[in-house]
């Protein structure tokens, strides 16, 4: 059994209330929100599920796909680390697109104020690259009508605006709706429209706080004074019992069809889930590079010494 401090459990128990107390929303408060929200003239809508004769229909002998990513890393701190990198684009009958990349900090020559900084630029910057480019192969190679990218489309336009800005244009050459779903909303939005100024006393006030619970299942939330952003429009919506919102956004050019994008992502989340298109689950499980796969790439590739020098730590070889 684990050995404690003795206030340990009475701090944690005091925490879980303090978060309770500033955070819980009340059925009564529930109801305020929605009622600002139609201040603000937000739009509510239900989605729909469409049956596999309006799916079929609505694709029209186009594809479905999804696009994720995974990094990983060996165990240590940079610059003695390597990270691994790999991306699938993979449509829902089962063609794909693959890339993988591998980066050293230790063989990248960097200033003192750019080695605190450069690791998590690289590997942000590396990963969206990997699935911009694997997003584009599959565009170019088959017909595609519908793109799901793991997580905003914002951030890879900051993260690899090159590659973002290629992948954009295609997308609208090619008429494939490009869509962003993100799980974690981390925005704070809401509480920039006046009749939402009361919030603003809270420590934070991000949108998924806010919005926990608040949104019916199936019901979707767009807001336009707070959801159009460099040349992106974004949609808030609950597609499963979950009381999480689920966010994604779309090109500007494209928005007109954000209505049957919800429809759809609706129809590919499962009823009881955590509120994910089950492809994109599946994708992220056929690309996750796992602690495993690290270990056993590194210690079959790189040679014993030099797993020595640069990538064994200390304290693995403690005798406990």
């Amino acid at each position: 059994m684990f050995q404690l401090a003795p206030d340990f459990v009475e701090k944690v128990k005091k925490l879980g209330e303090s978060l309770r107390q500033t955070y819980q929303i009340s059925t009564e408060e529930r109801k305020i929100i929605r009622q600002k929200l139609k201040q603000s003239s937000a739009v509510f809508r239900q989605m729909y599920r469409y049956s596999h004769e309006d799916l079929s229909k609505y694709l029209n002998g186009r594809q479905l796909a999804a696009v994720d990513g995974s990094v990983n890393q060996t165990k240590g701190e940079s610059p003695h680390v390597v990270y691994l990198f790999q991306a699938l684009a993979k449509t829902t009958n089962g063609q794909e697109c693959r890339a993988s990349d591998v980066y050293a900090p230790l063989l990248e020559e960097r200033t003192d104020e750019e080695e605190a900084t450069q690791p998590v630029k690289w590997r942000a910057h590396l990963l969206a690259k990997l699935e911009l480019e694997v997003a584009y192969k599959l565009i170019e190679s088959q017909e595609i009508a519908f793109m799901m990218m793991d997580g905003a489309l914002y951030h890879y336009r900051i993260d690899a605006p090159k590659e973002w800005d290629r992948l954009r244009i295609l997308a609208l050459e090619q008429n494939v709706l490009l869509v962003g779903v993100s799980e974690e909303i981390t925005t704070e939005n809401l509480v920039k429209l006046p009749s939402f100024s009361s919030f603003q006393k809270r420590p934070y006030s991000y949108d998924r706080d806010l919005l926990f619970g608040i949104l019916d299942k199936g019901e979707t939330l767009f807001v336009e004074e707070i959801q159009q952003k460099a040349g992106l429009q974004s949609v808030w919506m609950r597609p499963s019992s979950s009381p999480a919102i689920t966010g994604f956004d779309m090109l500007e050019e494209q928005a007109m069809h954000k209505n049957e994008v919800a429809d759809l992502l609706y129809t590919l989340t499962p009823s009881e889930g955590r509120g994910i298109p089950l492809w994109l689950d599946h994708i992220d499980r056929d690309v996750r590079v796992t602690d495993k796969l690290v270990e056993a790439l590194i210690e079959q590739y790189i040679d014993p010494e030099t797993r020595q020098r640069f990538f064994t730590r200390k304290r693995t070889e403690r005798p406990y």
